[in-house]
């Protein structure tokens, strides 16, 4: 069934025009208004579910029409906004009335483009027109008194049909994935360097936490302009996270990338922000073909890289480590690690299968509290191998001490307490630096009273703090040979119990979401159909 398109647009000539396009294209036309008072007319008889507007063709105030359209309809109607180019900022009248595509009047193709996308629901906007319509969001957004849910859900929509990052102006995700396809691609087929960098704002968690949101967007804002401005013409800068930012340096080789990368690590130092001072930022450098010659590994030894600068103090730039042989989307180096990986799960599920399930299901709630938490998608990786392996240190300990009945003894306990380090020992070179941290971490606790290393708060790695909840979650909804399985219930409420003490209560929080959607989408999957019988015929 095709969409049923309602014009409304005071030149005739163009609304034939548009009509015939449309048409063409196997689309309905079902009424063509000149003004507002005429489209109130037709609205009822021909029913539209779209109404192409002319935000500039129209006497009328567009927004003003809009709303009232949509307030006559007795059915659900999405609302398209157009202009011609020469007047392409006033399309973003309608982002307060709640239209969902956003297109120049002239292009064609991005007219039929749009109508099909909104007829199957999803929404449109022209990247001609994403900068003034992205701006009117950002202002809206700026008034409290209008910051709502129905906002939320448009900012969240433009943003995922957008190339341009509403808050900062760089590119996105997005944008920068398909660049880095192709950038490879092209370095690949010419035999040319090209390099990745990725960076992060030291600590930029606690600046929201005690500065507020309103000064972590300045932040972003400021540092994305340093950014910017620091690196070259070729290069390109992306924000590809919540305070992660992806940098593209075309002919550029892992020596060269250092120089752009401490010009901009120099750049965001030197700044100071109103009511934050000064902030940092550490950057991941990887280079084609020194480094890997596939997409994911690119961005994986950039990663790794970014994780050292971390580890070693934050505010400098770390290159990533031994080359990658030509050849093949996966170099040899990373198929013999996760074989490895693999090799030790398989002995863990060996010895003990009872834990190997569990590890399995910790895995499988740690990377859905995981993605709560906004992760990225490599670091939801991290996770699942952490969650996969963060017992594989018990492989040591002998059975008299692991499956004993009565009290420890304090050597025992040592026994016990030195897991995550023999765990940490034996997969900490195979694994990402940040799963194998996640592993020596996973018997910390919040207020530092756990072990190996005593950690405490936020010193916990993210990582771990998302593994201790999931893991203490599973363990308390299994069955056990001696207690059987809490409900989820009564598991959420011993993790709230404990948060502060044992558990992040930020992470606890995210867990009741999580739970939360879990039981409603298992409520959903039980439900039953009634059907009503046949009558005998």
């Amino acid at each position: 069934m095709s969409a049923r398109v309602m014009i409304i647009d005071g030149d005739r000539t163009a609304r034939s025009l548009l009509r015939d396009a449309l048409t063409a294209a196997g689309i309905e036309v079902v009424a063509e208004a000149n003004d507002c008072d005429e489209a109130r007319l037709l609205i009822e008889g021909s029913q539209p579910d779209i109404a192409l507007v002319d935000v500039a063709g129209i006497r009328e105030n567009a927004s003003e029409v809009a709303r009232s359209l949509r307030e006559q309809s007795a059915f659900t109607m999405a609302i398209i906004a157009m202009a011609p180019a020469e007047r392409a900022d006033r399309v973003a009248e309608l982002v307060g009335a709640g239209a969902v595509g956003y297109v120049i009047k002239e292009d064609e193709r991005q007219l039929l483009a749009a109508v099909e996308a909104i007829h199957k629901g999803e929404g449109f906007l022209s990247p001609e027109v994403a900068r003034p319509v992205l701006d009117e969001v950002s202002r809206l957004y700026e008034r409290e008194k209008i910051r709502n849910d129905e906002l939320e859900e448009l900012v969240r929509q433009l943003q995922a049909l957008s190339v341009t990052d509403w808050l900062t102006g760089l590119k996105n995700h997005g944008y920068y994935f398909d660049r880095l396809s192709d950038e490879l691609d092209r370095s690949l087929r010419h035999r040319r360097p090209m390099s990745v960098v990725i960076g992060d704002i030291d600590d930029f968690k606690q600046i929201n936490d005690t500065r507020g949101h309103a000064a972590g967007d300045r932040v972003l804002q400021e540092v994305s302009a340093a950014m910017a401005d620091a690196i070259r013409s070729a290069d390109i800068v992306c924000r590809i996270g919540g305070e992660e930012f992806g940098f593209l340096l075309p002919e550029t080789d892992s020596a060269g990338s250092v120089l752009v990368a401490e010009r901009v690590r120099e750049a965001v130092a030197a700044l100071n922000i109103t009511g934050v001072g000064s902030v940092t930022v550490s950057l991941g450098v990887a280079s084609v073909p020194e480094h890997a010659v596939d997409r994911d590994e690119l961005m994986e030894a950039a990663d790794r890289a970014l994780y050292l600068a971390k580890r070693e103090g934050k505010n400098r730039v770390r290159v990533a480590g031994q080359a990658v042989a030509l050849g093949g989307s996966k170099s040899q180096k990373s198929n013999g690690r996760m074989q490895i990986v693999d090799l030790l799960v398989r002995v863990l599920r060996l010895r003990d299968p009872r834990l190997a399930e569990a590890s399995t299901r910790t895995a499988e709630v740690a990377i859905a509290l995981g993605a709560q938490a906004n992760l990225s998608t490599a670091r939801l990786e991290h996770l699942r191998v952490a969650a996969l392996l963060q017992e594989v240190g018990k492989i040591g300990v002998p059975d008299s001490v692991l499956y004993k009945r009565g009290a420890l003894t304090e050597d025992e306990w040592k026994q016990i307490r030195e897991h995550p380090k023999k765990g940490f020992e034996l997969v900490g070179g195979l694994i990402h630096p940040e799963a194998g941290e996640a592993v020596l971490a996973n018997h910390e606790r919040w207020d530092g009273a756990g072990y190996p290393r005593g950690l405490k708060g936020e010193e916990i790695p993210l990582l771990a703090r998302v593994l201790l909840v999931a893991d203490a979650y599973v363990a308390m909804t299994m069955d056990r040979p001696f207690r059987t399985a809490m409900t989820p219930q009564d598991a959420l409420e011993e993790l709230r119990k404990n948060a502060g003490t044992q558990f992040d209560p930020g992470v606890v929080d995210l867990m009741g979401d999580l739970a939360s959607a879990m039981q409603l989408a298992e409520q959903q999957e039980a439900e039953v159909i009634d059907f009503p019988e046949q009558a005998a015929g």
